[in-house]
């Protein structure tokens, strides 16, 4: 842990700006300096671009860092640099977590990905939702299935389907993460998918697809060959 200053007023001078080159090409920067932006000057006698090799060291990356509450982080760096990294942190998450625009069409499992990845992905347990689109394959409606594994999620099934008649639905997408960061489906996942395919089928509103999100990437049963395209 670094020495703190008694005072944040008398933190190291600002940081010196980035050559103009990299300037504007945040996403050619190393998490170190992306932190170094960020952080914008530095704390108890480290400069910030230390402050941050030093924040990526001791939480284990980057990932640590934004997991890391507010009293640990303002250990490290001080009340205020901390309010300043967590804000950022949220309205990074604000931006890629709202609801994707209502007339936007899904055509492939790349938009589920695009749109719902960073909002499962991280979820300490399993959750199944289902999403239900127009003839268009727009959203109408979205329903949490249950939080838990896809094998006790029958009765949610039902609801799903309710739902998506009383929204004129007509076709569904499932969704769901897998916590342990691999997005290979197991076979209750294969199960409940044949399941709800079926019953799909039978009533004329068709799953046009479910994607598995995880750290690791994203599996998705139609892309896989695992389910019949609408088209």
């Amino acid at each position: 842990m670094p020495t703190r200053a008694a005072n944040d007023n008398h933190s190291p001078r600002p940081a010196r700006p980035l050559p103009r080159r990299r300037r504007f090409a945040l996403d050619a920067l190393s998490d170190a300096e992306v932190l170094r932006l960020a952080l914008g000057r530095g704390h108890g006698g480290l400069s910030a671009a230390a402050l941050g090799r030093h924040l990526l060291a001791t939480h284990d990356g980057l990932r640590g860092v934004l997991r890391a509450g507010p009293g640990s982080l303002a250990q490290d760096v001080g009340p205020h640099l901390a309010t300043r990294l967590l804000a950022a942190w949220e309205l990074a998450q604000r931006a890629r977590c709202a609801p994707p625009p209502r007339r936007m069409p899904f055509t492939s499992s790349r938009d589920i990905v695009r749109n719902w990845s960073a909002r499962m992905v991280d979820l300490p347990d399993e959750c199944v939702v289902a999403l239900v689109l127009d003839v268009k394959q727009r959203l109408v409606a979205e329903r949490v299935l249950a939080n838990g594994t896809p094998a006790g999620v029958a009765l949610g099934v039902r609801e799903v389907f309710a739902l998506a008649v009383r929204e004129g639905g007509a076709s569904m997408v499932l969704v769901h993460n897998h916590p342990s960061g691999d997005p290979t489906p197991s076979p209750e996942d294969a199960e409940f998918t044949r399941r709800v395919a079926e019953v799909g089928a039978a009533i004329e509103l068709p799953l046009l697809d479910h994607v598995i999100l995880g750290r690791d990437g994203a599996f998705s049963f139609l892309d896989a060959g695992l389910l019949k395209s609408s088209g």
